[in-house]
């Protein structure tokens, strides 16, 4: 196509721009007026607490912009179906999450645990004997995504989190292993490298590690949405030069929607993605790692996010085992604020890594 691939692609973002630009404002007021604001965890920096009462949940335009914009002009059913799919679903847990914690801070308990409260619950004693043999594989499941995990103080537990994660995951593993016949990984400079049963394990980790990553990292104003920005801007690039044309469109509808999105939400946000947001960026990026046989080029394009969100279990761990801090805070961003940097400096420092990552990223995609 040429270069009119790439004016199209330019179409979509400027569309995806302009809508999510007039989109904006209307959300930040509703979110304003209905009090639904992002509660600001207590162990965080200082510097952090004006931001309490943000609003949240800005993601959800993001997305509504990009599935309407796809679903009506860009329906791929071999290339964009099963990402923005992914990426609805994903955004629905990412949006119960987010209800979950507004609901806890109006006084109000979660949903699960304010309809469901004790319905499973026996009124006999500890279970005893086989019962509880049966149950400690359960109990150590639970407790080590309680480690590893985020707090749960205001929405869903992690464990609950991790099991419908698994659950999307695994369904885009068994995609595109039963459905789709993929079976390799891409590696540079060697090309396609068939590994059996072990690509749909490697998907499913893949894709919870990005989904969580992204999620860990989105603490700072404009850190996750602007990593996000580069990331997308790597595979338009990629899709685009090996000839995925209705993902490159995706990928730039993506990033013209992100643009308005940074608009309000840099220093001082006026506006935070929330985990609607987080996990439609994170779930997106997975799949079209996976799409465009890149998963091996996503570790580098997305090795700031993998960086700052294996810090926060990392720490956990450490603490847990050796009861000694690997640092000063985590999200390892948070560290950095606690040595005496302005989290505009953090953000921009994190930007430039982002965006020099983004570049060897395509680099490699292409080797």
């Amino acid at each position: 196509m040429g270069s009119a691939g790439i004016m199209l692609d330019l179409l979509f973002l400027f569309a995806a721009g302009l809508l999510s630009f007039v989109l904006y404002p209307v959300w930040i007021n509703f979110v304003y007026k209905f009090q639904m604001g992002e509660e600001v965890r207590e162990d965080a920096p200082k510097t952090h607490l004006f931001k309490m009462g943000t609003p949240t949940m800005g993601g959800l335009v993001l997305v509504s912009v990009v599935a309407v914009l796809t679903l009506l002009f860009n329906r791929s059913r071999t290339q964009t179906l099963l990402p923005i799919f992914v990426a609805l679903i994903a955004g629905l847990l990412g949006l119960f999450e987010d209800f979950t914690k507004v609901y806890r801070k109006s006084g109000l308990p979660g949903f699960f645990e304010y309809h469901f409260h004790g319905l499973f619950k026996k009124k006999n004693a500890a279970p005893k004997g086989l019962s509880r043999i049966i149950l400690k594989p359960w109990q150590l499941f639970k407790e080590f995504w309680r480690v590893v995990g985020s707090t749960d103080a205001s929405g869903m537990q992690t464990y609950k989190k991790f099991i419908v994660q698994g659950l999307i995951g695994g369904f885009v593993a068994y995609w595109v292993y039963f459905k789709l016949g993929w079976d390799y990984l891409w590696f540079p400079l060697i090309g396609d490298v068939h590994i059996g049963f072990l690509y749909p394990v490697i998907v499913f980790l893949l894709f919870i590690v990005i989904l969580n990553a992204v999620a860990f990292t989105d603490g700072l104003d404009g850190l996750a949405g602007g990593l996000s920005l580069f990331a997308f801007i790597s595979f338009w690039v990629v899709s685009r030069v090996l000839g995925y044309n209705s993902i490159a469109i995706f990928c730039a509808t993506f990033a013209g929607a992100l643009l308005p999105f940074l608009y309000f939400n840099v220093y001082p946000a006026r506006i935070f993605m929330g985990n609607v947001g987080s996990h439609v960026l994170g779930g997106t990026l997975a799949l079209l790692a996976v799409f465009l046989h890149r998963e091996v080029a996503f570790l580098i394009i997305g090795a700031v996010f993998l960086f700052d969100g294996i810090s926060s279990p990392l720490q956990q761990l450490s603490v847990k085992l050796t009861k000694k801090r690997m640092f000063r805070f985590a999200p390892v961003h948070h560290h950095f604020e606690l040595l005496g940097w302005p989290e505009t400096k953090v953000t921009l420092r994190f930007w430039l890594f982002g965006a020099f990552f983004a570049f060897a990223g395509i680099f490699i995609a292409l080797m």
